[in-house]
């Protein structure tokens, strides 16, 4: 009698050669890096109770993702967002507002865990980025007493991932507009949200965003925002980017510059400040608006030898000074001990380090950490996403190969949107724009 009789070797072998075909196929299965996967992640629904005002009210929390599908109707990518809705509120009056940082390439959770959700980073009595991993408590600003809030991860941040190399075909001025519509769109109708007074907030490149939907939305979807709330927003890039000969950029920073240097020695006034903008808009800046025939004279390649007083120089002191006026944002050592941290005005960050100069924006450098610890950890410690997926707070691939020429008609040179913000204004009359301030 035999103990440990062999198998069958045929009948083995073939077990064996569909075990290796079984894994194989998985493995080939299973898309690579951060674009695998949207349907690794299952949705989690929680309930939560939060103060809002003098009462408590209990809210569904829902992190999940919508697919994005190309015109065939293949899913290309996934949009993960987090949502906060009401559950004793009339689903017909309660406002809803869909939240998105900027970048672009920049997840939600600037604003999320920043500013409007029930639980932020304690940023402490003076407001300071915290050292890491940072500390989560409730947030009495919470915007949870006016709106229900939905924080919208664009594809390629957070957990919103695409198939393949799908992500960079949303890496776009229109595509990127065109995904987030559509997900809007989408997530009123999966939610029976159409009757809800709608609204956007966006943060720099969000803000972009919330100005440029509203028309979007109203001609591609038959969705009417009631509002747009602008924090910080790019509404014209050519009011930003500039170049040696065109004057207007320098001209709206000029002020800022002023502020902080006045910051040094005194809090700025609107008097100290009145006289920087009385300069900026009189000695270096064209005429406003200029007119046909002084326009040719000044920006023709032989305008310099026939500048007329109406028109800046640009050998003269005064333009001299406004294009030596550029300097980086934050690079301004800031007069303070070298160990303490400083409040952020936009232009002037302190931190730690005693070099001087800041090497970038010490805020925004400083948050990263912070921000991605604990989003990872409130995600799924108090939300209940369970994933192996990495949160990609910025992406910086979307931010090397964002399209800028996206959308532009013939000979235009840089995105807007105050011409589809101004559109929507006239068309309708009970939409509102808002840019708060801190």
């Amino acid at each position: 009698m035999i103990a440990n009789p062999v198998r069958n070797k045929p009948t083995a072998t073939m077990r064996l050669i569909l075990h290796l075909t079984v894994l194989a196929v998985m493995a080939f299965a299973v898309p690579n890096g951060h674009a695998a996967t949207p349907d690794l992640l299952a949705p989690s629904i929680t309930h939560h109770s939060f103060k809002v005002g003098s009462v408590e009210a209990v809210f569904t929390e829902t992190a999940a993702t919508l697919p994005l599908a190309d015109d065939k109707g293949e899913k290309q990518a996934d949009i993960f967002y987090v949502a906060y809705t009401r559950d004793d509120a009339a689903r017909e009056t309660r406002p809803i507002t869909f939240v998105f940082n900027g970048g672009p390439g920049s997840s939600s959770a600037y604003l999320h865990l920043g500013a409007l959700g029930p639980r932020v980073i304690d940023f402490g009595p003076d407001g300071q980025v915290p050292s890491p991993p940072g500390q989560l408590v409730d947030n009495p600003d919470s915007w949870l007493d006016l709106s229900d809030l939905v924080f919208v991860d664009p594809v390629g941040t957070g957990y919103s991932g695409a198939a393949g190399n799908a992500a960079k075909s949303y890496w776009g001025v229109a595509e990127d507009l065109a995904s987030i519509a559509t997900f809007i769109d989408r997530y009123l109708t999966q939610n029976h949200r159409q009757a809800s007074p709608k609204y956007l907030v966006g943060e720099s490149y969000g803000g972009f965003r919330a100005a440029r939907l509203p028309e979007l939305l109203a001609d591609d979807h038959n969705i009417a925002i009631a509002g747009s709330f602008l924090i910080s927003p790019v509404l014209e890039f050519s009011l930003i980017d500039g170049n040696s000969l065109a004057l207007l950029p320098d001209v709206l920073r000029l002020p800022s510059y002023a502020a902080v240097a006045l910051e040094r020695s005194a809090a700025p006034t609107p008097e100290a400040l009145g006289e920087v903008e009385q300069f900026a808009l009189g000695p270096i800046s064209p005429p406003w608006p200029p007119r046909r025939a002084t326009k040719r004279r000044c920006w023709t390649s032989t305008a310099r030898s026939r500048a007329t007083p109406a028109c800046p120089n640009p050998s003269s002191p005064a333009t001299m000074v406004a294009f030596r006026s550029r300097v980086r944002q934050g690079s301004a050592p800031a007069r303070q001990a070298p160990d303490q941290p400083l409040r952020r005005i936009r232009h002037r960050a302190r931190s730690p380090s005693r070099l001087g100069a800041c090497a970038g924006d010490a805020l925004f450098d400083g948050l990263r950490a912070v921000l991605t610890k604990g989003m990872i950890d409130y995600l799924s410690d108090t939300l209940g996403v369970r994933t192996d997926l990495p949160y990609r707070l910025l992406n910086r691939d979307a931010v090397r190969q964002w399209n800028w020429r996206s959308g532009l008609r013939g000979r235009e040179g840089h995105v807007g949107a105050a011409d589809a913000l101004h559109e929507v204004l006239a068309n309708n009359r009970t939409f509102r724009s808002s840019s708060p301030t801190a």
